[in-house]
Order: C-alpha cells, then structure tokens, then sequence
C-alpha cells in the first residue's frame, strides 16, 4: 500500500508543471471546492478556439462536432449511455430541468437536507406556491451544538419521507463539510417505493469515479468547471431512461435543440411539436461551444491520464497527511473521518475565528471561509509539500495568539 501511495505522488507529482500558478512561491492554492486554477491543457485548449476564431472561416462545424465529443466523454466516465446526457448552462439549470419536470399534485412532497446548497433548494422551494410541500432534515443544529457532521444515509430520511413524497434531493458531496452522502443506499431504499432521487454530483465529478447505473438515480446535474477544470458556463445533466417515461414530456425551456421534427430551414410549421425521446430535449441548439472545446481537452486528459480512480486515493492519501499534520497542531476537521463517508479532497478544519481568514491569505494560503471552518480543498496539482506549507501557517498562526476554535 506504502508503495502504491508512492507510486501515485511520483504519477501525480509529474502533472504539477500544468498548473503554472503553483510554481510560484508565494502560493499555496488549497481552494479546488471554490475554483481550480486553470491548467495548461485547458490553457491550450481556448487558446486553440481562439486561433480558429480568428482564422479559421468556418470553425463552428467542428465547434459543434466537439460537443458531441465530450457528450462521449462524459457518458463514458459517469457509465451511461449518450442519449443520457444533456447539456445546460450551470448545475442550477440541470438540476431545475429535472424539478420543473416533475409532476407532482398539491399536497404531495419532496425531501432534502436543511444544509443542501441553496442552488438546489431554492429549485425545489420555488414550487412551494403550487403546493409542492418541501421538508427540509435537520441537520443544523446538531453541526452548531456539537461540531459533528454525520453523512446522510436512508435512515436520515426514513422519517421525513411518507406516501406522497416524491423525490428527494441531495448532493453526493456536501459543499460545505465534506460528507460523502451514502447515494446508493438512498437510491435502494427509496426508488423502488416511486420517490426519484435527484443528485447534485458537482463535488464529486472530475475528483472521483462516478457511476450512475450503481448509484440508482434518477437525474443528476453537475458543473464543468469544479473538477473537470472547465470555464463557467457549461454543466451535464444526466436522466435515467425509464426516468423520462414518467415526467413531463414537454422540458422546462423549449428551443430548436429539444424538438426532433425541426426543419433544417428554420421554418417552423403549424403541426405538432415532437420532442427528443431522450435527455436531448434538454439541450439547446447554443452552448458554450469554447465550454465544449475546454471540457473535450481536459476530460481526455482525466480519464486517460490522471485516472478518476488514482486521482481519488491521491487526494485521500493527502487529506491522510493533513488529518496528521491537524493532529499534531490540535486542529480539529469536522465531518466523518471514514472515507466512505467523506469526499477525497474536501476537508473543514476547525478553525473559526475571524482573524484566520487574513491570516492565511496574508501567507499566500488560499482557502475557503464557512460557517463550519475553514474548507480546504484539494486538486490533482497539490503534493504533500503544500500540506506542509498549511501547517506551518496554521502553527505561525496558533504562536501569534489566533485561537483553534471559537
């Protein structure tokens, strides 16, 4: 096992010239969670579009043929089948797709955690006026009163959940603690009962395997430009395809890229509309094509290089180092210690106190500020090395008097 972990940090080590931002001394970039920063693949990869928008005088054929591409791309790294995968703007649109197309009567019900990102929440809160009841776990006040964050699990919802319910939604990683919510059992519990389970897989994408055929859902949506290092603007959707059956047949938003029966001439006639059979009605005819052109470099570069499976265990083995290098300072990390119950890379340490936020900046340490700590979160560039360089700030900030906790 010593030798594998070994193994990966020489792999990975490799890799950390990509990302020109770290070879600066001033720089310790722990903040993947937030925004990774950019790499040289991506790098290339816009600079290229750019080249062709310049010079190339009919470059949007291959813009498009692209899009397909990382359509391949994606179903092939989440286990699904193209027809599975639409694209939207951001995981807010996936994830209101799927909400907007659920048919549901007023009085019946949804679930999700109280500590859900409020992308998804508001989704589903929104349909409150339509008598769409929401009900959120409680989940709070237990972080605050105790400092422990417990991953979600189907107990956790068995209480809320009662024959009109009828979907839950949670994200697989939660944004602000790290939990590792246990999705399949979630899925196993609740789907053969009629619930849907919509997930939000944004942390959990380009940091880890994702198989959506295991995990059981129903619809995800999921964000480029997290792990999978992309600018902003372009996400995944993914609907099981006995999901479709059952929601509306008529998406959200409808453009000329949902309708199958569009004519090629842009005339549109007096007869009926047919819509795709398959997630592409969710698709629109303009994406972000430079979007595309970023996602098909870097997810070649993901999948047969970095490898999501080796790239887990190397963010594990250095969220290992930093659980150490926390115990010996006396910093607490909130959320489970079990892998199986926390993301590879995303770590609060207990640290509450407004004056670590310009601290750490001052020393070049750049992180995240929530209500549980501070976050920080790791990336295929990070080593051992700027784990070191955490604590050694941390500990110059423990010597000028900053307190570990609250």
């Amino acid at each position: 096992m010593e030798s594998h972990v070994s193994s990966l940090a020489a792999k990975f080590a490799g890799y950390r010239h990509l990302v020109p931002l770290l070879s600066r001394d001033d720089v310790v970039y722990l903040n993947s969670s937030y925004a990774p920063p950019s790499n040289l693949i991506v790098h290339e990869a816009l600079a290229r579009f750019s080249h062709e928008s310049l010079h190339d005088p009919d470059p949007k054929p291959s813009w498009q043929a692209a899009v397909e591409d990382v359509r391949a791309l994606v179903a092939r790294y989440i286990n699904t089948e193209l027809s599975c995968i639409a694209f939207t703007r951001d995981t807010t649109e996936a994830l209101g797709n799927f909400i907007r197309s659920l048919q549901f009567q007023p009085g019946d019900n949804v679930v999700i955690l109280d500590s859900e990102h409020p992308n998804h929440a508001y989704g589903w809160m929104a349909l409150q006026s339509a008598g769409l009841e929401v009900r959120q776990v409680l989940t709070t006040a237990e972080e605050r009163s105790t400092g422990k964050v417990t991953a979600a699990n189907a107990a956790t919802f068995e209480p809320y959940v009662d024959e009109r319910t009828r979907a839950i939604g949670l994200s697989s990683i939660m944004f602000h603690s790290g939990q590792k919510n246990d999705v399949a059992g979630i899925c196993s519990a609740f789907r053969p009962r009629g619930i849907h389970v919509l997930a939000d897989l944004t942390q959990q994408v380009g940091f880890a395997p994702v198989d959506a055929k295991a995990l059981g859902i129903s619809a995800a949506g999921f964000s480029l430009h997290k792990g999978l290092n992309c600018p902003t603007g372009i996400a995944c959707m993914y609907v099981d395809p006995d999901v479709l059956k059952e929601i509306n047949p008529v998406p959200p938003i409808v453009g000329y890229g949902a309708v199958s029966n569009a004519r090629a001439d842009l005339l549109v006639p007096k007869g009926p509309v047919t819509f795709h059979p398959d997630s592409r009605r969710f698709d629109h005819l303009n994406l972000s094509l430079v979007g595309a052109a970023a996602a098909k470099a870097f997810l070649t570069f993901y999948l047969d290089s970095l490898g999501p499976s080796d790239l887990e265990e190397h963010l594990y083995s250095l969220g290992d180092a930093l659980q150490e290098a926390c115990r010996k300072l006396g910093v607490g990390i909130i959320g489970p210690s079990e892998r199986e119950n926390h993301a590879p890379h995303l770590y609060i340490l207990n640290l509450l106190d407004p004056g670590w936020a310009p601290f750490l900046r001052s020393h070049g340490v750049y992180v995240s500020h929530y209500r549980l700590g501070v976050r920080v979160s790791l990336g295929f560039y990070n080593n051992e090395a700027d784990i070191r360089r955490l604590a050694d700030v941390v500990g110059a900030g423990v010597a000028e008097g900053l307190p570990l906790c609250c």
